[in-house]
């Protein structure tokens, strides 16, 4: 996982902000009651994702990591009191486990050994756990493409994989795999309208499209791949 391009807590603010309508179509097409449950975000940022789960749904924890330090810091303060624990690190932290649910937004494409990530979040999830992986940034959405092309050398990023590739890294991690479509409403056109890598209906395109989920639950059968 590698984010630090991110320049600032302001720039990520900023981010969370945007990130919010996409927030909301996770939480439409979960299909798990959080109500109590123990969460994981993986690349959790500045923890706004956790926060919104622990003030909407009433998780009972929240566990969320990412390799940004400043970006932990911040989220530790920003938890207030909520029941939220976070931790710097690129993979799950020693002693993080059986957690109900997953989740991680746009991480996936980060990653330089995704066999790794994929087995760690496996050992993370009770049997039964369901980890929701968000990817837009994938070989089969045009707009992301063209900016892996632009941008993917200065940021550090791995070869663009397929969705058919992903789902068997996890399918081999041992996850029964199914994969769907954000429910998406309305975008906002602020941050995409004159966006440099596309005009306005390539953005819807894109997360009507080729914003995918990946629903990746691990057997009640604990064997593991």
């Amino acid at each position: 996982m590698a984010r630090d391009y991110w320049q600032s807590a302001a720039e990520d603010e900023a981010m969370q902000d945007e990130h919010r309508f996409i927030w909301d179509a996770m939480l439409e097409l979960v299909d798990v009651d959080l109500r109590g449950t123990d969460v994981l975000d993986a690349g959790c940022n500045r923890g706004g994702f956790l926060r919104l789960l622990a003030d909407r749904c009433e998780i009972a924890a929240g566990n969320g990591f990412d390799p940004a330090a400043g970006a932990i810091d911040d989220a530790r303060r920003l938890a207030q009191d909520r029941p939220l624990q976070f931790e710097t690190s690129d993979t799950v932290p020693d002693g993080w486990r059986d957690f109900d649910v997953a989740f991680s937004h746009e991480v996936i494409y980060l990653l330089h050994d995704l066999p790794r990530h994929a087995h760690a979040m496996y050992d993370a999830l009770r049997a039964g756990g369901v980890y929701y992986a968000v990817i837009g940034v994938h070989a089969g959405s045009p707009l992301m493409v063209e900016f892996h092309r632009e941008s993917g050398e200065a940021l550090n990023l791995p070869p663009l994989a397929a969705i058919d590739d992903v789902s068997a890294t996890f399918a081999a991690a041992g996850f029964d795999v199914a994969v769907g479509r954000l429910p998406m409403r309305f975008v906002p056109v602020a941050g995409h309208g004159h966006h440099e890598h596309g005009r306005m209906l390539d953005w819807l395109e894109y997360y009507y499209e080729h914003k995918l989920v990946l629903r990746l639950e691990r057997p009640r059968d604990t064997r593991h791949a």
